[in-house]
């Protein structure tokens, strides 16, 4: 065996009993992967896209590596997609071919089948550099991993040159992708001007960058170590002490948005909730990972708000009324418009939860309410507060709040039903 087979054999062979599907672009460093992994006796299948973005090179790219399948025995599948005609929807070409293939990725990942990408040691220190450009923090700097959600990268400590090298001592053919020479694409300008000025201009600066990589993987580590407790508790109990979350330093801040399937802006208005009076919120960014809709704090918590809880406001029905009834029942609320703080929704109760009830003094829980009721445990899991920005004001069916009920000097009467 040659450095290159015997580095897979060696470091990667526990994962000879699963299927490795290498996604193949026909360059060289998919084809020497595919072509290694399978002459080493690894399970190999190819996958491939067409993007139909460099017209009948792009064809030509995914008939060659059907047939360098076809020659080396390998099952293959491809795909294609007009690209072109999806940025006449707008977007960032690069993006939307990631976001495709990855997409891909994930619906063939399994516990038995990885996704094998060809990354090599230039790859790395080109994204390092990218990333460092975006201001992408620990994690960013981390760059790509050698293994992490199914995806493998055995080639990631291999320079270009090895690669090369280990084609044509094999005499394994490959397609060039001509696009790769144009300076359009930022990363092809640093790929093809800056790194090699860089290196002409600082000794062992692409040796300096990986060290660096490495010190911030061992870093991002730390942070993901520490956070995930965290995550574990609020998905669980739906609440966190405040007190967690100010005793967190900056960067594991933004670790902890970044688990919860936040932006890293998200850090600032977390920290605004603060100072904030009881009732207001932040609204969480709404994405395939997101498992709550909003945050808010009470009793020096945050409290998490699952997306099934909140009940969009169309639920109600608001409308307005020249006067009230001479009799009131639970099924619906006659309120004092000008009273009410900021909007009315209609949301599941949170833990901590008060109603300031007609007919007594103060307040009481709203699961005080409940349970007095003594409902069903079905009827339990649909019981419902409306409220404003600061106040419950009606418990459909149980309670209906003080604060804010018309009375008959009101001027601006506000009816609210349940469709």
């Amino acid at each position: 065996m040659n450095k290159l087979e015997s580095y897979l054999d060696r470091s990667w062979g526990e994962f000879r009993s699963k299927k490795i599907i290498v996604a193949c672009s026909g360059g060289v460093d998919s084809t020497v992967l595919l072509y290694a992994l399978k002459k080493i006796n690894f399970n190999v299948e190819a996958i491939h896209v067409n993007y139909q973005l460099r017209g009948d090179d792009s064809d030509k790219d995914a008939q060659f590596i059907e047939r360098f399948c076809l020659e080396i025995d390998v099952p293959f599948e491809k795909r294609t997609i007009d690209l072109a005609e999806r940025l006449n929807d707008g977007g960032n070409l690069q993006e939307l071919a990631r976001n495709y293939r990855y997409k891909w990725f994930r619906e063939l990942i399994n516990s038995d089948v990885l996704i094998a990408l060809a990354h090599h040691q230039g790859d790395q220190i080109e994204t390092f550099f990218m990333n460092l450009a975006r201001k992408s923090g620990v994690m960013g700097l981390s760059c790509m991993l050698q293994e992490k959600y199914g995806i493998i990268r055995p080639l990631l400590s291999f320079t270009k040159s090895e690669i090369y090298s280990f084609a044509k001592n094999e005499g394994i053919d490959w397609r060039e992708d001509i696009s790769n020479d144009s300076n359009k694409y930022r990363r092809n300008f640093l790929r093809n001007e800056i790194l090699p000025f860089l290196s002409g201009e600082i000794d062992g600066i692409k040796e300096s960058t990986l060290l660096l990589i490495k010190q911030f993987q061992k870093k991002q580590k730390e942070l993901e170590v520490k956070i995930i407790p965290l995550i574990i508790k609020i998905n669980k109990n739906q609440q966190l002490k405040t007190t967690e979350f100010s005793l967190l330093d900056e960067l594991e801040k933004n670790e902890f948005c970044r688990q919860l399937g936040q932006p890293s802006t998200k850090v600032v208005e977390l920290e605004h909730l603060l100072s904030l009076d009881k009732g207001k919120q932040v609204i969480l960014a709404q994405t395939e990972k997101t498992l709550f809709d909003h945050v808010e704090i009470f009793n020096d918590a945050f409290y998490f708000i699952e997306k099934s809880q909140f009940i969009n406001s169309q639920s109600l029905i608001i409308e307005d009324v020249e006067e009230i009834p001479s009799s009131f029942n639970k099924s619906e609320i006659y309120l004092d418009k000008s009273k009410i703080i900021g909007e009315l929704m209609i949301c599941k109760p949170v833990i901590g939860d008060r109603i300031k009830s007609i007919g007594m003094k103060g307040s009481q829980l709203v699961s005080d309410v409940v349970k007095d009721a003594k409902l069903s445990p079905d009827s339990k899991k649909e019981a419902l507060v409306v409220k404003d920005d600061v106040n419950i004001h009606w418990m459909p069916n149980l309670k209906i709040g003080r604060l804010a009920v018309a009375n008959e000097k009101t001027i601006d009467v506000i009816r609210i039903r349940l469709k």
